[in-house]
């Protein structure tokens, strides 16, 4: 994997980071960052759900501000529950359901339509953006520890069809790095004996406890899978490192924000 060229995009003080990779495939997407909304307190300030308890219209309207800076169509989300898993789901195109309790049981969601927008709400576990080579399908996966194990990035890759998956690309954004990610013995021995003893040594850092790199992982799983190293970007930034950026679980408790990552396919190959 590498670290493509990262955009920030900002408008009046919401801002979002996209790759260089997936633009050029004609896939519209970003990573939020946490300011330039309306939330407040341990909220604060462009939250995406009120599932935690922030205030659903200071919720609704961070979804706006979004879609008004970056253009996106109105309304016009699919979202998944994310069950921490690996099940992928085809988007129907619906109101954007902010507390994913009308969602779809899933953790990754992929489309060929274009003005439907996909997203992945996301507080220190690893979003996946994945696109076809011509840009005319892509999608979008929440991987935890548990979604990784089952190769949900993977799964979702293969969902977007076209075949050969070497031309396909993928982007990795913020989440929590190794630096801070420690897990169980019981998460390295469930990776080892899916995985095998060679991957387990390419994303654990050996140390009291286990630290666990979730974007190396699913790097290394995407390209077993036939994608090409450099078609693989990444946005190298810890969640919980980097307070002033991003919201997190493992460094605030439950009671904090989530950022969205989203895609939306603009290809003109694209079916409607």
């Amino acid at each position: 994997m590498t670290d493509m060229v990262v955009h920030e995009y900002r408008r009046g003080r919401l801002s979002r980071l996209a790759l260089d990779l997936l633009e050029k495939r004609g896939v519209s997407h970003g990573f939020t960052l946490r300011y330039g909304g309306v939330s407040r307190g341990a909220f604060a300030s462009l939250n995406f759900t009120s599932r935690q308890g922030d205030d659903p219209e200071r919720v609704r309207e961070n979804w706006r501000r979004l879609e008004e800076a970056a253009a996106l169509p109105s309304r016009r989300w699919a979202l998944v529950s994310q069950i921490h898993g690996a099940v992928v789901v085809r988007a129907a195109a619906g109101a954007a359901c902010h507390h994913r309790l009308d969602c779809p049981p899933a953790d990754a969601i992929v489309t060929s339509r274009r003005g439907v927008t996909l997203g992945i709400l996301t507080a220190d576990c690893l979003p996946v953006i994945v696109a076809s080579a011509d840009g005319a399908a892509a999608g979008v996966a929440h991987a935890g520890w548990k979604g990784t194990l089952e190769g949900v990035a993977v799964r979702a890759l293969e969902s977007l069809g076209g075949g050969d998956p070497a031309g396909a690309a993928a982007g990795l954004g913020p989440a929590i790095g190794a630096c801070c990610y420690q897990v169980g013995d019981e998460v390295y021995e469930a990776f080892r004996e899916k995985w095998g003893a060679g991957f387990v040594r390419k994303v654990f850092k050996r140390s009291e406890p286990w630290r666990l790199d979730l974007q190396k992982a699913n790097a290394v799983q995407l390209i077993e899978a036939g994608l090409k190293t450099g078609n693989i970007g990444v946005v190298p930034l810890c969640t919980c490192c980097r307070k002033d950026l991003f919201f997190s679980h493992r460094r605030d408790g439950e009671r904090t924000g989530r950022m969205l990552a989203y895609a939306c396919v603009s290809s003109a190959g694209a079916a409607d």
